[in-house]
């Protein structure tokens, strides 16, 4: 068995993978640092701190004629090294506060084809957990019920489509569809969006439209936009102009929705926590739990129309 540390930087694989790269578990480890374009093989009988020389070494080098991995080429590196040895990747947890770190966890998990699990800090047991995989979690659950009550509150179903920004596979969709809503769902993720396809039924309309592309070339028609949990990859908020809507939910974590600065053509006529923060015990490792918050902007009329 070969475990497989994929990070985005070879000092991600102490900070957090420390307890993967304990070699009493007798496996080989291979690094990948998706920034510095390297791949390092460790052999099982090389100690702890053997690798961790090995890691520093990488990380005092210049990297000036590196050329970084994209999760495509992450995958295809990994199945290449692996060969026909059995391999765990491991990787970041798609929620992580890193906006690289959370973005890079996402789309690795797309691309890898075999078993990838994830870990929140040092310490803390590694997770098997899908990036979107709610069942098994009461908080989100409640995080995804919580926000289905709120957008409720403020339109009714039968007010028109909502076009539901970055599905996923499908958990919020299903609820909104569940309450009566007429949805336009869309993932560019292929692998998610592939399983979002197979998840969902009823009134719904699939397609692999990004946030980008919905401001620009693909724009959607509704009654509001949902962008929940969503806005975390640094994308350019003045594109939310551009969006053919009067309503925008977005839910985010506390501290990440307080640092957005929205479009002056906006205004936020509520914010309310949906679920609080805490910690859930999963799999057997209790994990940070980082809470949610909504916030409901409004298109302002033009000065010359109040």
């Amino acid at each position: 068995m070969i475990d497989v540390l994929a990070v985005v930087r070879p000092e991600d694989a102490v900070t957090d993978f420390l307890s993967v790269l304990d070699p009493a578990h007798g496996h080989e480890v291979h690094l990948l640092a998706a920034e510095r374009g390297i791949y390092l093989k460790l052999p099982a009988g090389v100690p702890l701190e053997g690798r961790l020389a090995a890691i520093a070494a990488l990380q005092a080098s210049s990297g000036e004629s590196d050329k970084p991995f994209s999760p495509a080429t992450a995958a295809a590196a990994i199945a290449r090294e692996a060969g026909a040895v059995p391999f765990t990747v491991w990787t970041h947890h798609p929620s992580d506060i890193r906006t690289a770190h959370g973005r890079w966890a996402l789309d690795l998990t797309a691309a890898v084809e075999g078993s990838v699990r994830y870990t929140m800090a040092v310490g803390t047991p590694p997770v098997v957990l899908d990036p979107v995989e709610v069942a098994a979690s009461p908080y989100e659950q409640e995080r995804l019920d919580a926000t289905v009550q709120w957008l409720r509150r403020h339109f009714d179903p039968a007010a028109g489509r909502v076009i539901e920004v970055g599905a996923h596979v499908g958990a919020l969709t299903q609820r909104l569809l569940a309450d009566g809503y007429s949805v336009d769902a869309t993932e560019p993720n292929e692998g998610f969006l592939e399983r979002l396809r197979s998840n969902v039924s009823g009134d719904v309309r699939i397609h692999p439209h990004s946030f980008e592309d919905l401001a620009t070339t693909a724009r959607l028609t509704g009654s509001a936009y949902l962008l929940i949990e969503v806005l975390y990859y640094g994308q350019d908020l003045s594109l939310l102009n551009r969006f053919p809507t009067d309503h925008l939910f977005v839910a985010l974590e506390a501290g990440e929705l307080a640092r957005q600065v929205w479009p002056a053509a906006w205004s936020v006529e509520e914010e309310i926590e949906l679920v609080p923060p805490r910690l859930e015990d999963l799999s057997g490792a209790l994990l940070r739990k980082r809470g949610s918050r909504g916030v409901l902007l409004r298109r302002q009329l033009p000065a010359a129309t109040r």
